[in-house]
């Protein structure tokens, strides 16, 4: 438009300048006109003239507009590359001045294509070290089977059209180059080319040790004993939980065994409490020196503790693994002053599936069973006894089962012994149903006295006979064993003493103490004879 507006004004300006450079008296009559050719010459060429001029006019506005484009889209151009230079600039500087490690992967080779430097931060290598490092160096076997899993899930949801969400966060465990492991978390985008092809992976990499280890001193507060170390009731609930489901699936019995220490509040009211805790720490560790990796031993509340064993073959399994803490913890305990501490301990035990089917279930019986055999004295071992609703002393019979370590090597004594473990064993299981049956009980306790007087005197006989210097003194303490199992008895009759205070003098005085402690000192002179 400018143009024509141009072409026209030059063409008027030029006709009229023409105009006025004609003579008044030039204009004639066509007769008259013998030079009009000229004139016509003279305008054709003017007319010719102007067309150049404006085009060369508007050859210069076209040239003057171009220029001005060009130079308004180079200067655009060169504001954008400023621009993008600076842009590089800042990503170049948050890329190898973040504390995270931001790297690209390529998904055809599975190799780096870029890791920021600050990964010598992280893990100790250089980027070249690491940019070189196989898949076996870059991570645990763990880790790798978790983040490659990941990264497969989404790139198979991709490929199946699900391509709204690529992103991926993974915990993953990294070598130190000094050879510890970093605690990572793991940002991970798919990313395409123009095609829309996965062509690559952009990945962040961040240190979060501080992390986990303030979530493990949470998951510590929340689940563990603060003194002991060991599990608390919330975290034991939940391993009974898991091998309940574990048993009924399998088909496998499991124990929980409830333990109460005796003589521990004196020995915290005398010394103090810490004393108190150093000896209930000392406890703990004797404890899981007992169990299986497998087992749970948890601290529940001042000196009570239950152990949890997941898989047993049958009853006995928990009576041994009951026995063995109840032996550990009635040994003394030596503090570091030199200051002696004795405790024991009553334990009782449920079982799954005989005793309870629930966690509940197994809870209320194995609690029972621990306060029998608390009522019946210290340093017991009772199992839950469905039938009746109460507590049986199983684990009395077990220590009565006899071994041969426990000969003498003189053939009658060691008869004489072994029916005595026989009838005290009857005695246990009669003392069970003593309320019902008191006869029973009368009777097995009066067949049980009466072998003891008997193997005393034929006992005393053969030492006579093999002239033992320390005779009198042997004698004095039959009399003595017997005497009190008669005053403790009557004491029962009379509702004067329990039926378990009994049973403990018979076991660990009149059985075991006298016959594994005093009479092995006898041994020697029947193992001598050829």
């Amino acid at each position: 438009m400018y143009l024509i507006l141009i072409l026209i004004l030059s063409l008027i300006l030029f006709s009229v300048a023409n105009m006025a450079d004609i003579p008044e008296g030039a204009i004639r009559p066509a007769h008259q006109a013998t030079g009009q050719s000229g004139i016509i010459h003279l305008y054709i060429f003017n007319v010719v003239t102007l067309v150049i001029s404006g085009l060369c006019v508007a050859l210069a506005a076209i040239f003057i507009h171009l220029y001005r484009k060009l130079k308004e889209e180079s200067n655009a151009r060169q504001v954008a590359l400023a621009e993008l230079e600076e842009k590089e600039r800042n990503f170049r500087f948050i890329t190898e001045n973040s504390a995270d490690v931001i790297w690209t992967m390529d998904i055809a080779t599975g190799k780096f294509t870029y890791v920021s430097p600050s990964v010598y931060n992280l893990r100790g290598y250089t980027v070249e070290e690491v940019m070189a490092q196989s898949r076996e160096e870059l991570m645990t076997p763990e880790s790798a089977e978790r983040a490659f899993g990941a990264l497969t899930h989404a790139m198979e949801r991709w490929s199946a059209g699900e391509r709204g969400d690529t992103r991926r966060v993974t915990e993953v465990d990294q070598p130190h180059k000094d050879g510890h492991l970093v605690s990572t978390e793991v940002v991970t985008t798919l990313h395409t080319n123009a095609e829309g092809q996965l062509t690559s992976i952009i990945g962040i990499s961040r240190d979060i040790t501080e992390r986990k280890k303030s979530e493990e001193v949470i998951r510590n507060l929340a689940f563990y004993d603060s003194l002991t170390r060991l599990p608390n009731r919330r975290l034991l609930l939940d391993r009974l939980e898991q091998a309940i489901a574990q048993a009924k699936r399998k088909g496998i019995s499991l124990a929980l065994l409830f333990i109460d220490l005796d003589k521990f509040k004196p020995v915290n009211d005398l010394y103090g409490h810490e004393v108190g805790d150093w000896l209930l720490q000392a406890v703990a560790h004797r404890m899981q020196c007992c169990l299986r990796e497998s087992d749970t031993a948890a601290r529940i509340g001042g000196d009570e503790f239950i152990v949890l064993l997941p898989e047993i073959n049958n009853s006995a399994d928990a009576l041994t693994v009951a026995e063995k803490i109840r032996d550990i913890l009635n040994q003394p305990f030596y503090m570091l002053s030199g200051q002696l501490l004795n405790i024991s301990a009553c334990i009782g035990i449920a079982l799954y599936p005989e005793h309870g089917l629930t966690e509940k279930q197994l809870m209320k019986n194995g609690d029972t069973a621990m306060y029998q055999a608390k009522e019946s004295g210290r340093n017991k071992v009772f199992i839950y006894h469905g039938n009746t609703g109460s507590a049986m002393s199983d684990e009395i019979l077990l220590r009565l089962n006899w071994r041969k370590s426990y000969e003498s090597g003189e053939p009658s004594i060691d008869e004489e012994h072994k029916e005595l473990f026989r009838l005290a064993s009857v005695l246990i299981n009669t003392a069970m149903e003593q309320d019902d049956h008191p006869d029973r009980f009368a009777q097995a306790f009066q067949a049980l006295l009466a072998h003891a007087i008997k193997h005393f005197a034929g006992e005393e006989q053969i030492l006579a006979a093999y002239e033992y210097e320390d005779l009198e003194e042997h004698v004095r303490l039959h009399r003595e064993l017997v005497l009190r199992a008669n005053k403790l008895y009557q004491a029962i009759t009379t509702r004067q003493l329990s039926v378990g205070q009994l049973i403990d003098f018979i076991i660990d005085d009149l059985v075991k103490g006298h016959m594994l402690k005093k009479d092995r000192k006898l041994y020697h002179l029947f193992r001598k004879v050829p």
